[in-house]
């Protein structure tokens, strides 16, 4: 009955329009089968809501679902190695500071912080957000993806061994079918795109919460007239991004041109 929407809506963090049935896949409380097998009978009775679009995009989710499945099969390891062996060379920086700020939401890049937020108040997040943390962790911090997986796995109500580890893998560029290498999200256009209205990080990120639409997701680029009525002062009641996004994004391109063709 939730289904109508879920192709276009299924990636705005603003909206409750995803299935949240993911915790009860991993705990077996309910198959990928049984979901396949209800949403056709539905649909052939006429009693499933949305289009037939919506019904393929939902069931491709459950079918990366088993891809991973099959994946973590024939590598047992894929939480701990690079199914990718060029990525043995990669010239991460570990910073114990950085991991835990981006851990507690405190990055200073609004989306990022309000997905990490959302992750320890409820030990779930929404899946473009998942994405757009994971691609600010292991790209514009440079930091290895196996931190964050853990992470994960410590704190989702939905942690599997296998979407986790084939999901972090796949932002990485290390996995199978792997996000490529230059796929490095902008966090202020995901929000932009995805929260348009600043809704999601505002619930997340109440420091924020004065600012306007098309401040929201780039506090530190207001001026200080939008920020004195706003009641916030970057870098006190919100910090001040910990990098660069163009800077980040140009070191993280230099580091994966270092193994592209090893």
């Amino acid at each position: 009955n939730r289904l109508g929407g879920y192709a276009e809506n299924r990636d705005r963090p603003d909206r409750d329009s995803t299935s949240k049935l993911s915790p009860h896949l991993h705990f077996g409380e309910i198959g990928p089968r049984q979901i396949w097998h209800a949403l056709h009978h539905a649909r052939a009775r006429g009693e499933a809501a949305g289009t037939e679009r919506d019904a393929e995009k939902f069931l491709s989710e459950i079918g990366w679902r088993e891809f991973s499945h099959h994946l973590l099969f024939h590598n047992p390891q894929l939480a701990s190695r690079n199914y990718d062996a060029r990525f043995d060379a990669f010239p991460w920086q570990p910073d114990e500071q950085a991991l835990r700020r981006w851990r507690r939401g405190q990055t200073g890049i609004p989306l990022v912080d309000a997905g990490m937020r959302e992750l320890w108040a409820t030990g779930w997040m929404h899946n473009r957000v998942r994405m757009v943390v994971a691609s600010f962790l292991i790209k514009h911090l440079l930091q290895d993806w196996r931190a964050g997986e853990s992470w994960f796995w410590d704190t989702l109500v939905d942690a599997d061994p296998a979407n986790n580890a084939a999901s972090w893998q796949w932002v990485a560029g290390s996995g199978a079918d792997a996000s490529p290498y230059f796929r490095i999200f902008n966090p202020v256009t995901q929000g932009e795109t995805h929260d348009p209205r600043g809704s999601y990080v505002r619930k997340w990120v109440p420091e924020l919460a004065g600012l306007t639409d098309d401040d929201i997701h780039q506090p530190w680029k207001a001026s200080e007239k939008t920020l004195r009525e706003a009641g916030l002062r970057i870098g006190e009641a919100y910090p001040a991004p910990i990098v660069d996004l163009a800077f980040g994004r140009q070191r993280a391109l230099d580091a994966f041109a270092a193994i592209r063709n090893r």
